[in-house]
């Protein structure tokens, strides 16, 4: 689930608080950096997720010694030559700079040093010296003795250190004086006087009952002779559906697992009212008490149907064909001569039944062949020829149809021409009128118009027309 910031950023990064898995100002995106089962950027290289032109991508900041994309390629550096003896391990400062991490018992810039301390020889917080000779010399704490600082200091075998007849018994590193009544102090060096100062702990109240005794009064939540142990309120809690249950101070509360909430893990969680969808790749998610299902769409499975189903694994494609798997499908990508669904039966289009310029189809269902015909020609297979001049001429003005293989040719009427004769001959354009006359186009002929001073002859008055 993501968590909405409340500032806004202007340096193209993302903005929500999202899971580990998605990115985007809502979570939308599945995130960059964790769509592999390893890291994405290699040696230790750091992933960051980025937008570019609104979509998420993601980078790779390389340690130094590194470098490409994906930090896989090494770069030439100072620790090339492996520096750091007897163990040691070189890390580079800069590609010409670096630090030896030294083993154990070595120092020194190439780890060449051999350091005695290192081994820690000095027992029971003792501090390891080294000597001008450069042997180990161990300064003991006060308590023990010895090279190694490991042999007990007995006490009380020197002069007792316990007054007012108080009885010394050794411990390790120390001793305990065991007082005589009406005595106190690490040495029974004080008077006892019960409450002064208070033993009662977290804040318990003392109260004198004999003369070198007291009883403490403690708050609720501890108990003890000096109110020093907090009372366990577990027992009887009230912690519901696998709840843990946590003591307090006088109180307790329960931790739910992620499937429960509220005070004592009584409210089941509904996991499907969470954005992103828990189920994923338009799976149906229902709620349960404690769990949830999801209900996979074809092609998908797995908890959180994000497994896509290999539908190649019980697919049958015949005759060498390959099997390529698609989300709740597969298809057969059949080798040459073969087709249909499976790759199972033959292809009747490899032997080019089809007539020149047509295009075969193979059915899927049965392998048959239909052939789509080029202009011109009908038949199963193509080839036989249309005659268009039987389907009513298609030349204008009077033009005669002569049928060809696959088409059909217009023999035009003088004064027209064009593929069908629908263009009519503009006679005026080869000027044939003499004398200055006017030439007039009409569809397939033409007329001239004589000009003054020149007259047509008594017997031609009319204007002269093309074709007469």
């Amino acid at each position: 689930m993501a968590v909405c910031a409340s500032d806004c950023r202007t340096d193209h990064t993302i903005a929500s608080d999202c899971t580990s898995r998605y990115t985007g100002d809502f979570c939308e995106f599945p995130n960059p950096c964790h769509t592999a089962a390893g890291p994405r950027c290699q040696n230790g290289g750091i992933c960051e997720s980025i937008l570019r032109d609104g979509i998420p991508t993601f980078s790779c900041r390389c340690p130094i010694g590194y470098t490409a994309s994906l930090c896989e390629i090494p770069v030439k550096n100072a620790c090339d030559s492996s520096p750091c003896n007897n163990g040691g391990n070189c890390k580079l400062k800069t590609l010409d700079d670096y630090v030896c991490l030294c083993a154990i018992g070595y120092s020194g810039k190439h780890c060449d040093k051999q350091n005695l301390c290192a081994s820690s020889p000095c027992r029971n917080g003792g501090t390891c010296t080294l000597s001008l000779s450069g042997n180990v010399k161990c300064i003991c704490p006060k308590g023990f003795k010895g090279m190694h600082c490991s042999e007990d200091v007995d006490e009380c075998s020197l002069k007792n250190p316990c007054e007012n007849n108080g009885k010394c018994v050794n411990m390790r590193g120390s001793y305990q004086c065991m007082c005589e009544p009406g005595y106190t102090g690490k040495n029974c060096e004080s008077g006892y006087i019960p409450c002064s100062p208070s033993p009662c702990q977290n804040g318990g109240t003392c109260k004198q009952s004999t003369k070198y005794s007291y009883e403490c009064k403690c708050p609720p939540g501890f108990q003890g002779k000096n109110c020093e142990e907090n009372t366990d309120d577990c027992p009887g809690n009230m912690c519901q559906n696998g709840g843990t249950c946590v003591d307090g101070i006088n109180a307790y509360h329960c931790s739910c697992s992620s499937s429960f909430t509220g005070e004592f893990c009584e409210n089941d969680v509904d996991e499907c009212a969470l954005r992103p969808s828990i189920c994923q790749n338009g799976a149906t998610c229902t709620n349960t008490h404690g769990s949830y299902n999801c209900i996979c769409v074809n092609g998908w499975n797995g908890p959180d149907c994000s497994n896509n189903i290999d539908d190649c694994v019980d697919a049958a494609c015949f005759n060498g064909a390959t099997c390529i798997d698609g989300v709740g499908s597969f298809y057969c990508r059949c080798t040459p001569g073969k087709t249909g669904l499976l790759c199972h039966l033959d292809d009747a289009c490899t032997s080019n039944p089809c007539h020149a310029d047509a295009i075969c189809d193979t059915s899927p269902i049965n392998g048959s062949f239909t052939c789509s015909c080029a202009v011109g020609y009908k038949g199963i297979d193509c080839s036989e020829d249309i005659d268009e001049c039987d389907q009513g001429s298609p030349c204008e003005h009077n033009g005669i149809c002569v049928n060809t293989p696959g088409s059909f040719a217009c023999n035009c009427s003088q004064g027209f021409t064009g593929p069908r004769c629908e263009t009519n001959v503009n006679e005026c354009e080869s000027h044939p009128c003499q004398n200055q006359g006017s030439c007039l186009d009409d569809p397939g002929t033409f007329r001239c118009a004589a000009q003054s001073p020149y007259t047509d002859p008594p017997a031609a008055k009319q204007p002269q027309t093309g074709f007469q």
